[in-house]
């Protein structure tokens, strides 16, 4: 409950185009997958996580799943890692929050030489714009072993996970307390008057109110073994970039609508 699962970020009808830029930044994208319920998508897959690039087929309409659609893009859902969907959702409702039915969800996967698999997973959800800022869920994998494959976990940027995220609310004080009670977790640092950090495992997310930016999430810091190997993988994918101290903060594309960085983690 306290484990980052996976990111997602909304790329709507625009995922070819995301999945070229990410490979040129030196990320491993796996093949298309295509959702039970009518979505899309590739995930970028780490030690312990993984980010998620999901849209929809140009011209199609989603109804089960309108947030694609109606929604901005960028940075949109969080998914936390629990390894039994129907205790999460007990231990969400005595933490007074009020999560919606388990469903089941799968993608066919293909394993080469003729053989396919099905990629299978528990989602919880929680009651619409119960957490602010973000569309924080819950993933129990019955499948693990179909998404963290070693052939998609040695990227050329030396990536090995992702290490911070930051959500701009309104209250980051007030919206913490529900962090705190969505995740299962004390820690929490109250660095400013207006920014608060929470301290999962190998991972902050840090809650900002800052007016000059739209609400919601906005930058995503992804952790490697070597900078060195991120600044030569962006100068060859041709990807624009500039250092700050020790970090690497890319030029994104408008419709990713999020910030990427770069951070050296031992």
């Amino acid at each position: 409950m306290n484990r980052i699962d996976h990111i997602v970020i909304n790329i709507q009808d625009r995922i070819d185009e995301a999945v070229t830029f990410f490979e040129r930044m030196g990320f491993i994208i796996t093949p298309r997958g295509y959702h039970s319920i009518g979505s899309i998508n590739h995930i970028i897959v780490f030690k312990t996580d993984y980010l998620e690039l999901i849209g929809y087929p140009v011209g199609k309409s989603l109804e089960q799943l309108p947030q694609l659609v109606q929604g901005p893009a960028g940075l949109t859902g969080m998914a936390l890692k629990v390894d039994n969907s129907d205790q999460m959702r007990d231990a969400l409702i005595a933490h007074g929050l009020t999560p919606q039915p388990t469903f089941d969800l799968s993608r066919p996967l293909d394993l080469g030489n003729g053989k396919m698999a099905d990629v299978k997973f528990r989602v919880t959800t929680l009651k619409p714009n119960s957490i602010p800022g973000s569309d924080v869920f819950y993933c129990q994998h019955i499948t693990p072993e179909l998404v963290w494959r070693p052939e998609w976990q040695t990227h050329t940027n030396g990536c090995i996970g992702m290490t911070r995220l930051s959500i701009n609310v309104n209250d980051p004080k007030a919206a913490s307390e529900l962090y705190l009670r969505a995740m299962d977790v004390a820690k929490l640092e109250n660095t400013e008057a207006n920014t608060c950090i929470i301290h999962l495992s190998n991972f902050e997310i840090t809650l900002v109110h800052e007016t000059e930016k739209p609400l919601g999430m906005f930058k995503l810091v992804f952790g490697t073994d070597s900078l060195e190997k991120v600044s030569d993988a962006l100068t060859q994918g041709g990807v624009d970039f500039h250092k700050e101290g020790e970090r690497i903060i890319v030029k994104s594309l408008p419709h990713i609508n999020c910030e990427l960085e770069f951070e050296y983690v031992t």
